[in-house]
Order: C-alpha cells, then sequence, then structure tokens
C-alpha cells in the first residue's frame, strides 16, 4: 500500500490516480468530521465534495506532502466553519443519523439508544472550538501537533480546549465560570 506521503506528493504534481486514491482513503474522515461539525449529513456531503475540488484546486500549495492529512482537515475545518458563520440551517445533533455520532457501546437497545441521544446533545452544545477539537482527537485520532496546525494554534491551547471540551462533556463546571470563588 502507498503512503499518503508519496500519494500527496503524487497528487501535489498533478497525478489524479493519486488523488483518486486519497480521496478514497480520507472521504469517509472528511465526511464524519463535516457531520459532527454540522449536523447536517446533506451538508456534510455536499461539503466533502467542495473540500476535495479545492484541495485539487490548491495542490500546488502542499508544501510538506507528509502533512497532507492536516491540510486537508483544515480545508475541511474552514468550509465548517464558514457554513457555521452563515448560520446555515441545520438538522441538530440530536436528529442526525445514528451513524454520524456511532460510538462503541458495550450496551444494545433502549441503553444504547439513550448514550447515543445523550452523547449528540452534549456535542451539540459544546462551543465550535471545543467540538472540533474534540471530534478531531477523539474521532479521528489526530495528534495535539495536528490539531494545532489544523486550527491555527498552539499544542498548548489545543490541550486546553480538550480539557474544556470533557469538562463540559462530564457536567463538570468551569472553576473559572464559578463567581464568587
Amino acid at each position: 500500500m502507498t503512503s499518503d506521503h508519496d500519494l500527496a506528493g503524487a497528487f501535489r504534481d498533478g497525478d489524479e490516480r493519486a488523488f483518486a486514491a486519497l480521496f478514497e482513503r480520507f472521504r469517509r474522515p472528511v465526511y464524519t468530521f463535516a457531520l459532527r461539525m454540522l449536523g447536517d449529513a446533506d451538508a456534510a456531503r455536499d461539503l466533502v465534495q467542495d473540500v476535495f475540488v479545492r484541495v485539487w484546486e490548491r495542490r500546488a500549495q502542499l508544501d510538506r506532502p507528509e502533512s497532507f492529512r492536516s491540510w486537508l482537515f483544515a480545508v475541511a475545518r474552514n468550509r465548517c466553519l464558514s457554513q457555521l458563520r452563515r448560520g446555515r440551517d441545520q438538522v441538530p445533533l440530536d436528529e442526525a443519523p445514528e451513524a454520524a455520532l456511532a460510538i462503541a457501546a458495550s450496551v444494545d437497545g433502549p441503553e444504547r439508544d439513550q448514550d447515543l441521544a445523550l452523547l449528540r446533545r452534549a456535542l451539540a452544545a459544546l462551543k465550535v472550538e471545543y467540538r472540533e477539537v474534540l471530534v478531531l482527537r477523539e474521532y479521528q485520532g489526530l495528534s495535539y501537533a495536528e490539531i494545532a496546525a489544523i486550527t491555527d494554534s498552539t499544542e498548548s491551547a489545543v490541550k486546553s480546549r480538550l480539557f474544556k471540551a470533557r469538562r463540559a462533556l462530564s457536567g463538570t463546571p468551569d472553576p473559572a465560570s464559578i463567581q464568587g470563588r
């Protein structure tokens, strides 16, 4: 199997087969990211197409093929943020298809459905900057350095946002937000 680095280098040089291979390799992760960020399956599918068109058009800007994944997710993130800023009508995450937020659950039936509904609502309630780092880390498995590159921030800022996102998901209040302490 050809490495991402090798495919990205060939893609940058205009190899259409390398682009097709990268599309097949990354379309699902980009779709999953977009779906979790936007909460709308149709918008996520459209965004995947838009992202890969933009990536093709800007392939000459890929300075470091070894960082293709980070570059790709940065493009996807920027497109998601643009859609969120436009206030596009979205399906709330708690109404998103189950596959959008599939989690490894050890239980089946009503308990699992309840867990999925709780997760959807919790993700929907997170600030966008917390949701994106959580999705990139927990669902896409990216490193802190990759997430920092994608979000144009520092690793310590990523760690801080991730900590706050996890804290918000657990229901633990942020000490900075408690008055009088």
